[in-house]
């Protein structure tokens, strides 16, 4: 076989091709604000106040009808209620796989702002701040479950952060406001930083149908694993707002948690005089993550038509009253890994480079 220059070079061309990204830039929510040059006022120190990715690994959801009866002349005609549940469980990927992406974020994180100048303010200078008395100290890289129904939230080793308080059931307590910009302050207007990333695999939709001679309960689940724009209890049947709202700091019960690094720093009436924030428009999907995309379960109730009697009948209900279905959906690891820690390294790259760039004007 004869190897041509031509063929050598389109092959390394083929190589070096950049793979498609796995954020396009008009996916991107890019947001600043600058007053008064504070960056001018701000010294070139960073305290990354939040860092946490939020993993789903479990979603349910349940739809239902109520039983009719309808009684005419000598008979009496009977619909029974149905329900459906459905509960959905993510497998193949677990707790050690979600902290090693979690750690390379943070070390990349980090080592992105250190080699542009900034120093990295620790936990413990920032805890002797006015803003953190009272606040207790979380270590980092212990994963938890008791922030969001079915997410799991997982914080880099060695990383240390202060919250108001932990309840009883675990959950972080937090503010209904964002602070952060009193922290700066306190911090001799350092930047205060936030890196958060949210990695939904489900969505579920539960329906009823009732007409007068048939009734029917359905849940519906899209499998697809994507980083989510925001999440909020109305994402999740199984998380209430008031749960949803508790767990984490620095939002309203109306809000919702977003993925976004985040820097701010300065402090005007109420809020920052320098603010850089890199979201998402939209929710980005990732391929090639399951092979199995859709599920559904369905529990129907027809009419079953009775004799009236002078004593009472035993009613057999036509289709069940009840249909539990659980299912656990299979990933492909390497591919799950490969996106999660793809997007997150692309989101904190942009969220840099639009805070360097907000600095120099």
């Amino acid at each position: 076989m004869k190897i041509t220059l031509l063929t050598i070079l389109l092959f390394l061309a083929g190589i070096l091709q950049p793979a498609d990204p796995y954020i396009s830039s008009k996916d991107y929510d890019v947001n600043s604000f600058h007053r008064g040059k504070q960056s001018s006022k701000s010294p070139k120190r960073v305290y990354i106040q939040k860092f946490r990715v939020l993993f789903e690994v479990f979603e349910e959801a349940s739809a239902s009808t109520k039983g009719s009866t309808n009684n005419r002349a000598n008979r009496a005609t009977t619909v029974s209620g149905t329900k459906t549940s459905m509960g959905v469980q993510l497998s193949g990927v677990d707790i050690p796989d979600f902290q090693k992406i979690v750690d390379e974020a943070y070390a990349d994180f980090a080592a992105q702002l250190e080699a542009d100048g900034y120093e990295i303010i620790s936990a413990e200078e920032a805890g002797k701040t006015d803003y953190y008395s009272g606040y207790e100290l979380v270590k980092g890289g212990a994963s938890s479950t008791d922030q969001a129904t079915g997410f799991v939230m997982v914080t880099p080793q060695g990383y240390d952060y202060w919250v108001k308080g932990i309840a009883n059931d675990g959950r972080e307590k937090g503010t209904f406001t964002d602070t952060s910009s009193k922290l700066s302050k306190d911090l001799g207007d350092a930047y205060v930083a936030e890196a958060t990333f949210i990695f939904p695999f489900v969505a579920l939709d539960a329906s009823s149908t009732s007409f007068a001679n048939y009734a029917s309960s359905k849940v519906k689940a899209d499998i697809n694993l994507r980083m989510a724009a925001a999440i909020g209890a109305t994402d999740n049947e199984q998380m209430s707002l008031g749960k949803f709202a508790k767990g984490f700091t620095q939002s309203s019960t109306s809000a919702r948690l977003a993925s976004q690094v985040r820097f701010v720093a300065g402090h005007l009436i109420s809020s920052p005089a320098f603010d850089s924030s890199t979201g998402l428009k939209r929710d980005v999907y990732f391929e090639d993550i399951f092979a199995e995309t859709k599920l559904v379960e369905v529990t129907s109730a027809e009419v079953a038509t009775f004799s009236k009697t002078a004593y009472p009948q035993l009613v057999m209900v036509s289709g069940g009253e009840l249909n539990l279905a659980s299912h656990y959906v299979a990933c492909n690891k390497d591919n799950y890994v490969k996106s999660a820690k793809g997007s997150i390294s692309e989101l904190i790259g942009s969220g840099i480079s639009n805070f360097k760039e907000l600095v120099k004007d």
